[in-house]
């Protein structure tokens, strides 16, 4: 991993994050909001490839979990296992519109079901069928309706990294 790319990763994670915290979680939606943070690891996974997705996917997580009421690692691992998901796509998604969506819905997924079963196997009391069906009806629609927004941002900054610099020249 050059330079460059981890400071991309680094700096959209943080960004993200803050806009998750202070922006998007306080937005008066119905159901669940968003998570623009599992979104962006969605887009990583995408972009780069599952093992990208996974890794920056723990990364966002355990920044999520250090501030969160719940176990530490929980996220990490609901994220990492989203990004691998959606990297499982990557290989398709310059071919197909609907392609980056199909993955943002299954990554988004992946990861609420990772969430709920580390959270049935802790006996986290909050977890409730109202709870994890509010979030499954809402919470995935909106990061699916948030893919045009972050994916194809996450794809170009990533390109351009990619890109020969003598050709820039």
């Amino acid at each position: 991993m050059s330079p460059q790319r981890f400071l991309l990763g680094a700096a959209s994670v943080v960004t993200f994050l803050l806009l998750q915290v202070t922006v998007v979680g306080r937005l008066p939606l119905p159901g669940a909001a968003p998570d623009l943070l599992l979104v962006l690891v969605l887009a990583f996974g995408l972009a780069e490839g599952s093992m990208a997705g996974m890794v920056t996917g723990f990364a966002a997580g355990m920044l999520a979990d250090g501030l969160s009421a719940h176990e530490m690692g929980r996220l990490a691992f609901a994220y990492a296992l989203g990004g691998y998901v959606a990297g499982t796509f990557s290989d398709d998604a310059d071919r197909s519109t609907l392609q980056p969506f199909a993955a943002v819905g299954f990554g988004a997924l992946a990861a609420l079901g990772a969430f709920v079963g580390e959270g049935i196997l802790l006996g986290d009391h909050r977890l409730t069928v109202h709870a994890v069906l509010r979030t499954a009806i809402s919470s995935v629609p909106y990061d699916v309706v948030l893919t045009p927004f972050v994916v194809p941002l996450i794809a170009g900054l990533v390109r351009r990294l990619d890109a020969d610099p003598l050709r820039r020249l």
